[in-house]
Parts: structure tokens; sequence; C-alpha cells
């Protein structure tokens, strides 16, 4: 019989890949939050003096991402509620990739451009870019939601050990949605607040899901079908 070794150290790379997803979207977001407002000249100014963090950050984003999809693929494998965590992440990277793209576009553009040389057309398409760009991640704060849900969900199925941290995902989930309803509907300064405490909040519960399903798979309960997922850890029950 195949030793499933490397089938063990996938699933438990996959669970790591969670806290990874989490690590990597944080720094990019030190590296590069953007500037204070979509106006055109403010866009123009920022991405003239942030143009290599804003690739930087681009480039941490598309890394995070792939955890992201991987994480949410090994939880379909070993938790129940399946299906919608994959689409719900898959969606959530579909929608900040576009806005991550939006932004890389605006540094390529504008990166080390003399100001004084911008046409005021080109003050209008910056500001074009950017407003896309912010209206896909206010869609992917909703997307985000859904996944975080489909995490409580997928705990809250699983059994008496995974019950507490299940209830606490409620409070992530409904942070993280409620977050997203601000940020789309208001226009005021503290909702910028709001929306990086949401979106910070998420990046919190991916890193805590993550890490519990490690320790989990590590001690060989993680799955519904707990043999399952021993049988991929310990290669003793293959053999």
């Amino acid at each position: 019989m195949n030793d499933p070794r490397p089938l063990g150290r996938l699933r438990l790379a996959g669970a790591v890949s969670g806290a990874a997803f989490a690590i990597l979207a944080f720094v990019a977001f030190l590296l590069a939050p953007g500037p204070s407002s979509s106006d055109g000249v403010t866009v123009v100014e920022y991405y003239t003096t942030h143009a290599s963090r804003t690739f930087w950050a681009a480039a941490l984003i598309g890394l995070a991402a792939i955890c992201l999809l991987w994480f949410a693929e090994t939880l379909t494998r070993l938790m129940s509620s399946a299906p919608l965590g994959v689409a719900g992440a898959a969606a959530t990277v579909a929608l900040y990739l576009v806005a991550v793209g939006c932004w890389e576009i605006l540094g390529e553009i504008y990166g080390g451009v003399d100001i004084v040389d911008v046409p005021s057309a080109g003050y209008e398409n910056a500001h074009t870019l950017q407003v896309i760009g912010l209206g896909a991640a206010h869609m992917g704060n909703f997307a985000a939601a859904a996944f975080a849900g489909s995490i409580t969900a997928a705990m809250l199925a699983s059994g008496a050990r995974w019950r507490s941290l299940g209830l606490a995902g409620i409070a992530f989930t409904a942070a993280r949605a409620i977050s997203a309803l601000i940020e789309l509907a208001s226009k005021s300064h503290w909702s910028d607040v709001v929306a990086t405490a949401g979106f910070l909040t998420f990046l919190a519960w991916v890193f805590i899901a993550s890490t519990a399903l490690l320790v989990a798979m590590r001690r060989g309960f993680a799955a519904i079908p707990a043999a399952a997922v021993q049988s991929a850890v310990s290669p003793s029950h293959a053999r």
C-alpha cells in the first residue's frame, strides 16, 4: 500500500495555509493601505509615491489568495458544510483580486510620474479605477462574511470539541457582515475605521480557524469521519 505520509503532510500544510493567508494579507495591508480618499488628485498623489509598495502588496495578496483557496479545500475535505466554504473562498478571492488589480494598475500608470505632467483626464481615470477597486472590495467583504460563516457552520456541526470555537465564530461572522454593510452604505470617515476593523476581524478569524484545524489534525480529531484524518496524518493506520 502506498505510504500516506505525503498526503498527510499536504493536508497539514493546507491547514497552515489559512494562517499564511492571514499573515500575508495583513503585511500587504500594512505595506499599502491605499489613498485616504477616492478623489482623483489624492489617488494620483498616493500612487506616484507608493507604486513600489503597491506592487509588493499586490504580489503578497496573490500569494495570499492561493493560500486561502488551499485552506478552503482542506476544510472541504476534513469538515462538513464544505461546498459553501469553497464557494465563499473563491468569491472572496475573485473580488479582492479585482480590487487589487485595479490598484496595481494605478501604480503602474502613475508610479514615479511628476504630478504636474498629469492631465485632467488622468485624474478622472485614476478616480474611476480607484472606485472600481473599492466596489469590488465592498462586494468581496460580503463573500468574506459568507466564508467566515461557512467555517463557523462547519465547526458547529463537528461535535462538542468545536462547539465553543464555533460560537465564537458566530460573533466573527456577524462582525464581518455588519462592517461590510456599514462600509457599503456610509460615506463618512468613521466607516473607513469600521472597514479596517472588519477586514482585520476576518483575517483574525481565518488565522484562529487555521490554527485550530492544524492542532486538531495533529491530535487526530479534525474531520467528521475521524478515521479519515487519522489515516492522513498517521501512516500507521493505513498499514
